[in-house]
Order: C-alpha cells, then structure tokens, then sequence
C-alpha cells in the first residue's frame, strides 16, 4: 500500500473500530442482555443463551484483538513521520493480512496441549465479519426473548391487578373464594417460567396465558357483579320478584285462553303451557334462606353505621350473585315462553274471527252481484256458516268451506 492508502485505511479502520466499540457498549448495557446474564435460566432458553454468551464472549475477544492490532499500526505511524518501505510493508501486512491474532484463554492445565495452541488469526475484513455475525447471534436470543416478555408480562401484569383488586373487594364483602386464589398462584408460576425460561414451553405457551389471562378476567368480573349486587341487591330482588309476579300472570292468562280456546275450536294443536312461576318464586326465596343480621331500613339508603340496606349479612354475595343472575334469565325465559303460548292460543281465536270476517265478505259481495238466491252458494253459505258459528269450531273443516264458497262465488260471477 502506498502511504496516501495507508492513511485512508488507517481513517476508515478508526472510523469501523469506533462504531463497533459502540454498538458492542449498547450491547453489553441492554436491558434484556443483563437480565440473561444475571438471571437462573432453565430449558430451551439456558440453552439458547449459553451459545449466545460464547458468541459474545468471541465478539468481545476479536473486538480486543482488533483494537490491538489498529494500536500497533497507530505505534509504527506515529513513530515514523515518514514511511519507508519496510514501515509500509508492515503497516501494509497489518491493514489488509491476517493480523488479527485470536488466542484463546489456556485453561485448565488438565485441558492443555503442546501440539495445538487454539491460536487463529484474521484479516482485519473477516474479524469485523465474524465479530458481526456474532453481535448478530446474540441479538437473536434478545430479540426472541425480549418479543416473548413484551407479549406476556403486561398481560400478567394486568391479570395480576384483576386479581389483586377482586381480592381487595372480597376482603370487603366477607365472601372467600378459592378460586381467585389459584389463579394467583397460577398467574404467578406462569410468571416464574417466563422468567427463567422464556424461550421454552415450560409456562404453557400462549395457550396456558390465553387461559390464564382469561380466567382472571372472568374472576375479577364475577367479583365486580358480586359487589355491584350487594349495593343494589334490594332493588334488584324487587324488581325480580316483580318480574316472578309478570310470569305467574302471564301463565295465568295463557290458561284462561286456553280453556276458552278448548271451549271454542275443535280439536286444536295447542302449544304446553308451562307452570314455572311457583318453582321461580321459591328459587327466589332461597336467596335468603338465613335471616338478616339486623334490621335493615328501605332499599337504597345507608345505616347510621354506614352498612348496605336491603342485603343479607351472610357474605354469600359470590353465589348469591349467580342465583340471582340465573333466577333473572330463567324468569326471562319463562316470561317470554308464557307471553308465547298466550299470543298462539289467541290466533285460534283469530284465525276464527277472520274466517267469519271473510264468509260475511264474500256473503256481501254474493248479494252486490245478485247471486244472494243462488240455491248452491246459499247452501255452500250456510255451511260454512254453520261450521264458524258452532262452539267449539272445527277451524279445518271452516276453512275448507270458506274457501270453497269464495271458489263458487267467483266462479259464478265470472
């Protein structure tokens, strides 16, 4: 190399050494690389790692042998304000041979050899390749480490707090629940795993924190329902038993109309009725199967002490809390079953009443076309007349006659 090529080659190896000084800093000061370094890890990712800390181990070792080598060639320019051909040579040798000398530690005696050293020398070029490779390699496991903990650790964090919280409000409803406690213990081993083993399966994969996560929402969620119920419970029983009051009228209603209905139409397809109000009112009543502790004043207002009115003291919000959501669907249900069964039986009625709205039409429409003495529309009139007006009316028998009346009437005025 000419000394113009060694001066420029000297520029640009500083230039390189200091950016990979740098970034192999960042490196060593990165969160993630720390927490591997110090942390107990198991499974996939101690294996993982133990390959990435060699490989760091290399990229600091060439970057020292690199350094090294620069150092020397800085030494034999600043020596020589003037290169001659040998300090050219040799800055030459140094810049672009195998000038990298890689000597790893000796080790144990035990480990030793006199035949091979382990020494292995490199271009600066292919130190700077090998050192990339490696910082490369060790990005990877950070990477895929740190994408695992960035994935689960926040929604941990938020079961942890669902958690957390539900047990808090527990504490003040008096209620324990077990299960809120094994999901804590849950959340915490899935935690542990993620810690030491990130990159394995030993925490259940997405699946188990899927799971988990959802398991605390759900607990923390029946907690809240549990809490809002104990507030609002003697409205929300009111209204319920209110609603029992609805389905046991309904279910009346629909009976009445059923007898007139069997009173009125033959043979009729008529859908069950249900009694289901009874059984609703004595599942409401098992609410509370142990009396209050203490008087308690009207619904929605506080004791002089501060305790919720209207509610049991028996800290049985947890299961009084889904009695009662089941109580309210099943009442719902019920409702709309009863209100059902009304609305189809009073269409028997209907289908009747629009059967001798129709005959009376036709019977009209028969006397605008002076067909009102036709010997066989009179007879096919009566009929049909006959079979609507008869209790209890055969309503396939009516409709047949209806129709075939319409038939002739049409036919005879055409």
């Amino acid at each position: 190399m000419s000394a113009e090529g060694v001066e420029h080659a000297l520029r640009a190896r500083h230039e390189e050494r200091d950016r990979i000084s740098d970034d192999v800093l960042d490196l060593d000061a990165h969160t993630i690389f720390r927490l591997l370094r110090s942390s107990p890890l198991r499974g996939e990712t101690a294996r993982r790692w133990a390959t990435a800390e060699a490989r760091a181990a290399l990229l600091w070792a060439l970057l020292d042998a690199y350094r090294g080598t620069l150092t020397r060639a800085d030494r034999i320019r600043a020596d020589n304000r003037r290169l001659g051909p040998a300090e050219l040579a040799e800055l030459t040798e140094l810049l672009t041979g195998p000038a990298v000398r890689l000597v790893p530690d000796a080790g144990p005696l035990e480990r030793r050899s006199l035949l091979h050293s382990g020494e292995q020398r490199f271009t600066l070029d292919e130190a700077v390749a090998t050192m990339d490779q490696a910082f490369r390699d060790v990005i990877d496991v950070i990477t895929d480490v740190d994408a695992v903990w960035n994935a689960a650790l926040p929604r941990l964090d938020t079961a942890s707090a669902a958690i957390a919280a539900a047990r808090e409000t527990l504490r003040e409803l008096g209620d324990p629940d077990p299960g809120l406690e094994a999901c804590g213990r849950e959340i915490e081993r899935i935690r542990e795993e993620l810690r030491h083993d990130p990159l394995g399966s030993g925490g259940g994969g997405d699946e188990d924190l899927d799971r988990v996560v959802a398991e605390a929402a759900h607990l923390s969620e029946r907690v809240r329902r549990a809490a809002e119920l104990r507030r609002a419970y003697g409205e929300r029983r009111e209204t319920l038993a209110r609603r029992v009051g609805r389905v046991a009228a309904a279910e009346e209603e629909a009976r009445r109309v059923r007898d007139l209905v069997l009173a009125k139409i033959a043979s009729p397809a008529l859908p069950a009725l249900a009694d289901r109000a009874p059984l609703l009112g004595r599942r409401l009543a098992a609410l509370d199967p142990f009396p209050p502790a203490r008087a308690l004043p009207a619904p929605g207002r506080e004791t002089a002490g501060g305790g919720v009115t209207g509610a049991p003291d028996d800290g049985r919000w947890l299961e009084r809390e889904e009695l009662l959501a089941g109580l309210e669907r099943a009442t719902e249900d019920a409702l709309r079953q009863a209100e059902r069964a009304g609305t189809a039986l009073r269409e028997l009625i209907a289908r009747r009443d629009e059967l001798r709205g129709r005959l009376e039409a036709l019977r009209a429409k028969a006397v605008r076309l002076g067909l009102a003495e036709d010997a066989g529309l009179v007879s096919l009139y009566r009929r049909a007349h006959d079979l609507l007006w008869t209790a209890p009316c055969d309503l396939r028998r009516a409709t047949v006659a209806v129709t075939g009346y319409q038939r002739a009437t049409e036919g005879a005025a055409g």
